[in-house]
């Protein structure tokens, strides 16, 4: 009985946990973006961005969206500063291989290996 009062709290942390980072498969939402859209219209799509600044006339948004077997992928969204519109949007795959790179480093290796080498010398 208090398993069931210990795993339903965990279940609804995980799942509370993937609806704000726009949850599983959220790579797939990109198909309905379209040059053009509002940031209004974007958000409907994918939510909050994780991340906005202004580079060089441009807003850019940044949001970790999820694919299937790969995991957290960086999307940047930018929009005309003028226009303010969307005129782009792109995984940054170089950020996602760093991030991996990251938490490869934080993790030391989990087997130890003990190898004893002897090298017989050759009777003569």
């Amino acid at each position: 009985m208090s398993f069931r009062f210990f795993i339903a709290p965990l279940i609804l942390f995980f799942l509370s946990a993937c609806a704000g980072i726009g949850g599983l498969s959220s790579v797939s939402k990109t198909n309905q973006l379209s040059p053009g859209m509002k940031p209004a219209e974007v958000k409907q799509v994918l939510g909050d961005p994780s991340q906005t600044q202004f580079i060089s006339n441009k807003w850019v948004w940044k949001y970790s969206l999820h694919e299937p077997w790969k995991g957290f992928i960086p999307y940047y969204m930018v929009f005309g500063r003028e226009s303010q519109s969307l005129e782009q949007w792109f995984p940054d795959e170089a950020e996602y291989m760093r991030q991996q790179q990251l938490w490869l480093q934080a993790f030391p290796p989990t087997q130890r290996y003990d190898v004893d080498v002897r090298i017989k010398q050759p009777t003569r």
